[in-house]
């Protein structure tokens, strides 16, 4: 998440944000896919060269180990727990220091009694930070690159943020609206063909818990040459014909991970300004059958972003 900083009022505070869970995620949600890790200062400043120029911006990683960051003061009546910037956040020994855009403050969406805990357990957490270069203002000053001697400093776009344990075990995670506006665009780009068609992106858990099983990933990568992907075109052809436009539906699905069967969907937000052709795609979204994967209980929340276009 992301606040203005000195102002009491939330960014972007919308549906599509994830708010933390207190159980760990199995699998590191950071493999985002198109991520570029940072593990150097040559590389960071390779990443700020490249940014000058236009085009899809990159998504970077970067991971801030425990000890070099540390949370600010967490603010109860907006259940928001800080992580402290007032200093810019060091990379690489200090030779690179980097600080959120637009004086912003980024942090995590808990309850006191998990922001206690996280805090409990800083000491022992790395905080990985991903981010873009000039995603917001191409023509804002993205980074001051300095030789060996000097400090780089970097003005990051904030993709999103997550707590990691050892071996990399994601314990907290919140997203941004700007890496789903991102990924959005990506779809757009992945859907072949011609005419009204549609596409489901990646799949994230309600809970919190970050990217669905990459088992379920690839029944979506199926569904998205098949059944599913004619009958989204056929809703995103009837809903045209009624006033729709392009645009993305996001489709909450309640799966159960014994069978891998939807038992219940339904539209969580919609931009194509047409109930029908929104209800339409939930319907579709409900003949999928995924992978069993009883490991995760009874029943499982996704948030499907499904794009449309003509």
């Amino acid at each position: 998440m992301l606040r203005r900083a000195r102002r009491g009022v939330v960014w972007c505070r919308v549906a599509l944000a994830i708010a933390i869970s207190g159980a760990a995620i199995a699998a590191p949600s950071s493999a985002q896919t198109g991520a570029q890790h940072v593990d150097s200062l040559r590389s960071l400043q390779r990443a700020c060269r490249q940014a000058e120029g236009e085009g899809r911006r990159e998504l970077l990683v970067l991971s801030f180990p425990a000890g070099s960051w540390s949370f600010g003061r967490y603010d109860a009546r907006e259940g928001f727990l800080p992580i402290d910037t007032r200093r810019n956040l060091r990379a690489f020994d200090g030779a690179a220091e980097l600080f959120p855009s637009g004086m912003e403050e980024v942090g995590f969406i808990v309850g006191e009694e998990r922001a206690t805990e996280l805090r409990r357990r800083a000491e022992g957490l790395t905080l990985r930070v991903a981010f873009f270069l000039g995603f917001d203002d191409t023509t804002r000053t993205l980074c001051l690159v300095r030789p060996a001697v000097g400090v780089t400093t970097v003005r990051m776009d904030v993709a999103f943020l997550e707590l990691t344990a050892r071996r990399g075990r994601v314990v907290a995670r919140q997203d941004t609206d700007r890496l789903r506006a991102w990924m959005d665009d990506a779809e757009r780009d992945a859907i072949p063909g011609e005419g009204p068609r549609g596409a489901i992106g990646a799949a994230t858990r309600s809970d919190g818990a970050g990217i669905a099983p990459e088992s379920w990933q690839q029944v979506i990568a199926a569904e998205n040459r098949g059944g599913t992907a004619r009958a989204l075109s056929r809703c995103h052809a009837e809903g045209l014909e009624h006033g729709a436009s392009d645009g993305t539906i996001v489709v909450r699905a309640l799966v159960d991970p014994r069978t891998g069967r939807v038992s219940r969907s339904e539209v969580e937000l919609s931009s194509v300004g047409n109930d029908t052709a929104a209800a339409c795609v939930a319907r579709a979204i409900s003949h999928i059958t995924f992978a069993p994967e009883p490991a995760l209980g009874s029943s499982v929340m996704l948030s499907l972003p499904v794009r449309l276009i003509h």
